[in-house]
């Protein structure tokens, strides 16, 4: 027969039991975090000693701090506006890691100031609005989740000021398989942006949700247009089901 001394020893070594296996989840979690960082590719941009055509870019960050040296621990000069054209004059000799995404420091020129901006905050993709040019669609990678998944992130931006965004998870996903569908060969009355290649390269996004559709200043993930199209021809104005995963 148990006792009652007896009990509450089991369910104290119990208990340590399943403290100490929580601790070892933990662990293992920040270990495979860790690892994902580690093997996190550099987003890395041309500059102008390299490239002059290539080497202007737009801010994919809000209120970008320019600073005066290559470092989040330089003094902060100033900030920028997301969607602000830059000119990237050179780079730093080091990457460094932030948020899970990896990239150096390069120089730009705002006005008088001369000063680094981080390159995870530099847009690895834009596209002008097929619907309207004043606005711009900022793309580029957005670190990870606390599950360990890769996210991506679209803004919508007008004049310095950011519209919506939204975060796409994938882990095949690339700036180069993004792009918007032309003025000449939408037929959807709004801007669509599409994660794959049109040679139908699989870019395993999230549930297949290979499109995104900025709609009455909305940016949203959808696996097909066919709800698009159906308000396209019967001119309805009516909105149409398109799961989101924006965070």
């Amino acid at each position: 027969m148990k006792t009652l001394k007896n009990t509450q020893t089991e369910n104290k070594t119990q208990t340590r039991v399943s403290k100490l296996f929580q601790a070892v989840m933990i662990l293992a979690m920040l270990f495979i975090a860790s690892d994902i960082y580690g093997q996190t590719k550099e987003v890395e941009f041309d500059v102008y000693t390299n490239s002059a055509a290539n080497a202007t870019q737009y801010l994919l960050g809000d209120d970008v701090a320019l600073r005066d040296c290559a470092s989040v621990h330089c003094e902060k000069l100033t900030t920028v506006n997301i969607g602000t054209r830059v000119r990237l004059l050179a780079k730093s000799e080091n990457a460094q890691t932030i948020n899970g995404v990896t990239s150096r420091f390069y120089k730009i020129k705002m006005g008088p100031q001369v000063g680094w901006i981080w390159g995870g905050l530099i847009s690895q993709k834009t596209m002008v609005s097929q619907m309207n040019p004043e606005i711009k669609f900022v793309f580029g990678e957005a670190g990870v989740d606390y599950k360990g998944y890769k996210r991506f992130q679209l803004r919508a931006v007008r004049n310095g000021v950011e519209i919506d965004k939204i975060f796409v998870k994938s882990e095949t996903l690339n700036h180069e398989l993004v792009s918007i569908i032309d003025k000449q060969d939408n037929k959807y009355g709004t801007d669509v942006i599409t994660l794959c290649s049109n040679e139908g390269e699989s870019c395993d996004t999230t549930d297949s949700k290979s499109y995104v559709v900025f709609k009455d200043n909305k940016l949203m993930q959808t696996s097909t247009l066919v709800a698009l199209e159906k308000v396209k021809l019967q001119k309805a104005n009516y909105a149409f089901s398109c799961e989101l995963d924006n965070e």
